[in-house]
Parts: C-alpha cells; sequence; structure tokens
C-alpha cells in the first residue's frame, strides 16, 4: 500500500518514478544516478511492504474485533491495545525510519559525488550538514540560487538531527527555533505535537521529490577533478 502518494519504484532496467533528463551516454554521472534511483526506490519499497504488512494486520484485529464473540473481556482488550500500537506507535515510527534512510541516501549520493567528481574541492565548515557540500554540488552544475528542493532538505537536516539526538523532542534540540519556523512552513506536512515532531504521509512524499530533483539537476557532464 502506498501512503498518501508515497511512491512505489521496482527494481529493473529503467527503475519507475524517477526522471533524469540526461545524456546517460556520456555522463560519468549515469552510473551513480541509476545505483541512486535504485536505492531510493528500494527505500520506499520497504516502507510499502511494511506498511502493507501494518494494513492486514489491522484489517486482521478489526475483524476479530468485530466478528469474534467468544472474545474474553482480557482477549478484546489486549486486542485493541495491538490496533493502538499499529497506528499510534509502528505507522508513525516506520514514517521516520523511511525519512532517516532516505536523508542518508542523499548523503551517500553527495559524499560520492565528491569523492569522485571532485576530490580537489573544499567542503564548507559545516560538520554533520549537507551544507558543506555546497561546493562540490556548484562544481558538478547544481545551481542553489534558485533551488527550493535544495532549501527543503537543509529544512530536512534539521529535523532529522532532532529524531536522532532528541528522539524528537523540539525543545532538546540545539536549535529549536529553527525547526519550528521550518514546521510552520511545511505545517500541512510536519506538525508539532506535544513538543514530539509528527512526520504525516506527505512529508515523505515531498521529501522523496525533493531528493530526486536535486539529483536531476546535476549537469549531465560535470567536470571530474584529477586527483
Amino acid at each position: 500500500m502506498v501512503e498518501r502518494g508515497l511512491r512505489s519504484g521496482q527494481v529493473r532496467n529503467q527503475p519507475a518514478g524517477w526522471h533524469v533528463s540526461m545524456n546517460t551516454s556520456s555522463s560519468p554521472y549515469a552510473g551513480p544516478l541509476w545505483s541512486r534511483e535504485n536505492n531510493l526506490s528500494l527505500i520506499v519499497d520497504f516502507h510499502n511492504e511494511v506498511k502493507r504488512n501494518f494494513r492486514n494486520e489491522l484489517l486482521r484485529i478489526n475483524e476479530k474485533l468485530e466478528n469474534d464473540t467468544t472474545l474474553s473481556s482480557d482477549q478484546r482488550t489486549a486486542l485493541q491495545a495491538s490496533r493502538d500500537s499499529y497506528i499510534n506507535t509502528f505507522e508513525p515510527r516506520l514514517r521516520v525510519n523511511t525519512f532517516l534512510m532516505m536523508v542518508s541516501h542523499l548523503e551517500e549520493w553527495l559524499l560520492h559525488g565528491w569523492k569522485q567528481l571532485a576530490p580537489t574541492t573544499e567542503l564548507l565548515e559545516a560538520k554533520g550538514s549537507i551544507g558543506r557540500f555546497k561546493p562540490v554540488l556548484k562544481h558538478i552544475g547544481v545551481d542553489l540560487s534558485r533551488s527550493g528542493p535544495w532549501m527543503f532538505l537543509k529544512g530536512c537536516q534539521d529535523v532529522r538531527s532532532c529524531l536522532l539526538h532528541a528522539n524528537g523532542r523540539v525543545s532538546l534540540n540545539r536549535n529549536p527555533e529553527r525547526i519550528r519556523n521550518f514546521v510552520a512552513q511545511h505545517d500541512d506536512i510536519i506538525r508539532i505535537v506535544n513538543d514530539r515532531l509528527i512526520l504525516d504521509g506527505a512529508f515523505l512524499k515531498r521529501v522523496r521529490n525533493a531528493v530526486e530533483q536535486l539529483i536531476a539537476s546535476a549537469n549531465s557532464e560535470p567536470v571530474i577533478q584529477e586527483k
């Protein structure tokens, strides 16, 4: 099941849902792009398969609660608790973990681009941030001056940091105000509830689209630096 528009891809010669307009026969980045689109599709496939299993289990639980007249009070309570866990714990955690894998995928691509295409380019002093790769992206032909995906993904880095280092607790993050501002700009897909970040399914779709667009904006024939 695809959650709120999160597209599923299949591992095939031309992975579905990825749109890169470039001359793959001449670009030294063709191989990395193809592998990255496969990897991102696999992340989405993982999410969708796990979510499908969640939904099947919810259907089983609901059917049992509605139709099984032999259930004791304790059995009914246990099933209701399981249903609540799937809805309020398992699915939100699945979205968090899928998001973290997508961001890791982006960081891998940036690191690969630096090592393979611009090894002599000096990274910016921004430890743990994708912002340090800005000179690399400029070198391979990505114009970040008007890049909406880049700005969105930089905000996602703050979300990632909060999820990993503060368990999503905004007030415990190093820069809570920056996260609140990001959430305010995208409150249709990400929220703060009781001081914790809540990711909607549509947030995953936006992240995937942004990663795709950023990678696709790479020059079709970037200049490779000599090592």
